[in-house]
């Protein structure tokens, strides 16, 4: 599975590109404010639909013009897609072989990004620690994007009926009932969800301890976590205990929801802690430690893509290596070379990609949005690799 071009048109501050990639691995380099981290988190928008860094649909388009264009074809267990995504102010338009088809509807490569940003989930929100885990759902459950996507939906119409119960543009009495109608409907998918990322966090658990004991030179570091909501630890709860728990978190907080307009109970809310030798890892690690143990989840999350599906999901590193101590680039490159997927790397300095094993790549040159392909970059860092075999 692999992206093999990329077209992208008043996207940042690149006002056109046109790219051919290699299979393997893909180098952009240049000064920071270049534009490198831009084509990663195009290659991301088209996939996901939204981007990683902090944005609307405005930012993402060069200023002055009226939308961006992002087009890549993408190879798929054995089949070839044309994909468009055209960004506008107020939406966003994808197209598949020409004609608009739901992203969810074709089966599109799998991404693992590891960025700066992605290093520091644990001490961030609540809301990244649930993408992290949402992430991992939908690439391990055929379902998986399908459920998040209907509760998104159901959580959508239930808080837009809230809200106009609260400003009273329905009848009160009626509007309750309504309410009460779609209850059963928004629970189903909240207990569906919820079960999926507590099943995705234990079939993970032990992969994540081989990766952190990797990280720390063969130190045995025990992980867990606990998911919480109504500040109990729901990690062993079964299908039961969560129907009851949130049915009755629902009738609790109804007349809140009723004042507040909005949705206040299910999985958006809910929390994931994770546990670094039994201790809560927001209040009781260094950096360090916290950075260890993403790292070691991301790392989990490839092989165990690999393990459920048989393939490797694409990898964006943008400008990770150079955020990371020895020990931790070192245990990262360690699994991206036992690794056969395509890997897309932005930096600022191509030294620190001498490590990899690489048989073939292509070096992307930056200058304020520009892109120059470089063969002499190019050589110069496989003969750097061949130097190590």
């Amino acid at each position: 599975m692999r992206f093999n071009s990329l077209f992208v048109r008043q996207f940042r501050n690149i006002e056109s590109c046109q790219l051919s990639f290699n299979k393997n691995v893909n180098i952009f380099i240049g000064h920071n404010g270049q534009g490198k981290t831009n084509l990663i988190e195009a290659l991301f928008v088209l996939r996901q639909g939204q981007s990683f860094r902090y944005s609307n649909n405005s930012t993402l388009i060069q200023m002055q013009t009226e939308f961006s264009l992002i087009k890549s074809e993408v190879e798929s267990e054995g089949l070839n897609f044309d994909l468009q995504l055209k960004i506008f102010p107020d939406k966003k338009e994808l197209l598949v072989n020409g004609k608009k088809v739901s992203a969810d509807k074709i089966k599109l490569p799998s991404i693992v990004l590891f960025s700066p940003e992605s290093l520091s989930v644990i001490k961030k929100s609540a809301e990244e620690r649930r993408d992290l885990v949402d992430q991992l759902v939908e690439q391990i459950y055929r379902n998986g994007s399908q459920v998040l996507t209907d509760y998104k939906k159901a959580l959508r119409t239930r808080n837009r009926l809230l809200k106009d119960i609260l400003n009273e543009k329905v009848d009160r009495s009626m509007g309750l009932a309504t309410l009460h109608s779609l209850n059963p409907i928004f629970l189903k998918l909240a207990v569906e969800l919820t079960l999926l990322r507590i099943n995705a966090l234990k079939e993970i658990r032990s992969l994540v301890e081989v990766h952190l004991s990797q990280i720390n030179s063969g130190k045995n570091i025990l992980f867990a976590s606990k998911y919480t909501f109504s500040e109990q630890d729901h990690s062993e709860s079964r299908l039961e205990n969560l129907i009851f728990s949130m049915q009755k978190r629902l009738a609790e907080l109804e007349n809140a929801e009723l004042q507040s307009g909005v949705s206040l109970v299910g999985p958006h809310k809910h929390d994931i802690v994770f546990l670094y030798s039994g201790n809560d890892s927001r209040f009781f690690c260094s950096q360090g430690q916290q950075r260890s143990i993403i790292l070691a989840f991301k790392m989990a999350q490839i092989v165990y893509h690999h393990r459920v599906h048989g393939f490797y999901p694409v990898l964006l590193l943008d400008d990770v290596l150079s955020e990371l101590d020895l020990n931790k680039q070192e245990s990262l490159i360690s699994t991206l070379n036992q690794t056969e997927t395509q890997t897309f790397v932005t930096t600022t300095d191509v030294a620190l990609l001498s490590k990899l094993s690489l048989n073939k790549s292509r070096v992307f040159k930056l200058n304020n949005g520009q892109i120059i392909d470089d063969p002499s970059l190019e050589e110069s860092l496989n003969v750097g690799t061949e130097h190590q075999r």
